[in-house]
């Protein structure tokens, strides 16, 4: 089916109201991360009405495929209003990530030659910009070739992310890596691993799940075998804005719509803090 084609497809009717018809700018990013896990086209409107119901007006969307449910969804958020941002190459790639936006100006930002896994985009509203940068890291295989493939790949994000950095970033998805002192231990994961993570924080990113839940043992990904794991991670930088709230919706599992639950993160603009305040926006 061509592109058009999925443009003019009827989705189903939501109560949810379109932001982008909202009077009044938007002063708060509401920020919806969810590993998709690959649907087919039926799970796919699922998760569509599903991620329509949080009024989230930012969505990261990781595990994407160029395949039926992929474009479905794609083209389910299109025609409830949300601009779409996507890498060059996505229609070709095995998997790759999305920045959704509705109701505040997105505008796609030099985009990562070495992977569509790697998606960034400009969230603009009256007084600010965010640079958004989604992520879907490779999956820890636990093999040597999966370690080599994961390290290669932290190193070129890394490298891509210093070459785009701003003040206000926001580093978003699933980076398929815990931080270093996760819990459970899960000795599946190397230094390289753990190294990525922190040099995040490093480059003055923050976690915000962790800074507000200095103890929280809440995982993304939930597996007897393998582990526990808190994969999904909302990394942004003090002047992108305050954190409000951050917590892990497990709806999406327990309703299968994917195997990772959803990430919603509400992050108060600080541009629009400032503005409100009757102050100069940064």
């Amino acid at each position: 089916m061509s592109d058009d084609a999925w443009q003019g497809m009827l989705f189903g009717a939501t109560t949810v109201e379109n932001e982008a018809n909202q009077d009044g700018p938007v002063d708060e990013l509401r920020v919806c991360a969810l590993n998709v896990n690959s649907p087919n086209p039926s799970r796919a409107q699922r998760i569509v009405n599903w991620l329509l119901a949080t009024k989230s007006n930012t969505l990261v969307l990781t595990e994407m495929q160029p395949s039926e449910g992929g474009r479905h969804i794609l083209a389910g958020l299109q025609a409830e209003g949300f601009t779409t941002t996507c890498t060059p190459g996505w229609r070709d790639a095995r998997y790759f990530a999305t920045v959704a936006a509705r109701g505040i100006t997105a505008v796609s930002v030099k985009p990562a030659g070495f992977d569509p896994r790697v998606v960034a985009a400009d969230l603009t509203n009256d007084t600010t910009t965010v640079r958004l940068v989604g992520l879907y890291g490779p999956t820890n295989g636990m093999t040597a070739e999966s370690s080599s493939r994961r390290r290669e790949f932290q190193g070129r994000f890394l490298q891509y992310l210093a070459e785009i950095s701003t003040s206000a970033l926001c580093v978003v998805g699933d980076l398929n890596v815990v931080e270093p002192d996760h819990r459970p231990h899960l000795p599946a994961f190397e230094d390289h691993d753990y190294a990525f993570y922190s040099r995040l924080l490093a480059a003055g990113l923050r976690d915000a799940y962790r800074e507000l839940n200095p103890a929280g043992g809440d995982h993304s990904w939930i597996n007897p075998r393998f582990g526990s794991q808190r994969l999904d991670h909302t990394l942004i930088s003090a002047a992108a804005g305050d954190i409000h709230t951050c917590a892990y919706d497990h709806a999406t599992r327990s309703e299968d719509l994917s195997d990772h639950a959803a990430l919603l993160t509400t992050i108060k603009l600080r541009g629009a803090t400032a503005a409100a305040n009757g102050q100069p926006a940064m």
